[in-house]
């Protein structure tokens, strides 16, 4: 794992630390990618005292989060990640939401899920035994814009949780853009209902991606052909699974050299496609068979 550069980090957060500075970030955003001149940039803030406009600028241009240029001022993408950061709202309250009505039945007591947001993560857990089943990050603005539908929130959650999960299977951290390197682990401790899972590690941040073995390949090509076959939509919740959500479908082919397979299912289809998993959590190969065998 990279070992961060806190100084530096502390160092740049610092020059953030004014409200005239975010605003200078927001109005070069709004540009578009265009170069803003000075008295345009000036005259989108609203500062009246030119002095302290410019000493302003110049924190931003030191700490590498705005570009001059012979056109004007643009930003810079470390400027870019923190527009992005205020407007998906990462440092304000978060909204809380509760008892949404997501669909699907607990792989542990068969009771209903509900989904909840509350500190900036969704989770999905058992409306009667309070298992949960499914957790990620969502941006808070994200939730305050569907604040009135909530199958619109449910549908963009589901979105944003499988291109998560694209990314990660394809070796890319969702959060830092390292490498991660996956395995399958058959033996996990982890407060999920399942024990058997999939992990991406990334070699830069640390941060370690877990998922069952369904989810983890719910995005591959073969499985996502036949779902579509089914009549399902492309970005369905992972929640809307049972073979997603427990080891119930899995079986371990081998232990020496892990090796699992999982059955994914849709209800009243004629057939079911098995899916053989490897040691690195990779789709290793795929088989139809008759829905009546399994």
């Amino acid at each position: 794992m990279t070992v961060p550069d806190v100084e530096a980090t502390a160092d740049a957060f610092g020059a953030l630390a004014d409200p005239v500075r975010v605003e200078i970030l927001a109005a070069l955003w709004e540009a578009e990618g265009s170069a803003v001149q000075y008295s345009s940039l000036l005259e989108a803030v609203g500062v009246q005292d030119s002095g302290r406009f410019n000493y302003h600028l110049s924190k931003l241009t030191d700490h590498h989060f705005v570009a001059k240029t012979d056109d004007g001022y643009r930003l810079r993408p470390a400027g870019l990640l923190v527009v992005n950061a205020v407007y998906s709202g990462s440092y304000v309250e978060a909204p809380v939401r509760e008892g949404l009505d997501v669909g699907g039945a607990c792989p542990s007591c068969d009771g209903p899920l509900v989904g909840e947001y509350d500190e900036g993560m969704f989770r999905v857990l058992c409306g009667d035994c309070g298992d949960q089943v499914f957790m990620l990050s969502f941006p808070p603005r994200g939730v305050e814009t569907r604040v009135d539908d909530d199958d619109a929130l449910l549908q963009a959650v589901s979105v944003h949780a499988r291109a998560h999960t694209r990314r990660a299977n394809r070796g890319l951290c969702p959060f830092c853009g390292g490498a991660m390197t996956g395995s399958l682990d058959l033996d996990a401790d982890t407060a999920l209902p399942v024990s058997m899972l999939v992990r991406r590690d990334c070699d830069n941040c640390g941060v370690a991606n877990r998922s069952s073995i369904g989810y983890a390949v719910l995005e591959h090509p073969a499985v996502a052909g036949f779902l579509a076959e089914q009549g399902l939509p492309v970005d369905a919740p992972p929640w809307r699974f049972d073979w997603c959500l427990s080891n119930d479908t899995v079986t371990v082919a081998s232990r020496d050299s892990p090796r699992v397979t999982v059955d994914a299912t849709v209800e009243g289809a004629e057939t079911a496609l098995r899916v053989t998993v490897d040691e690195r959590g990779r789709v290793a190969g795929t088989e139809r068979l008759p829905a009546e065998d399994l």
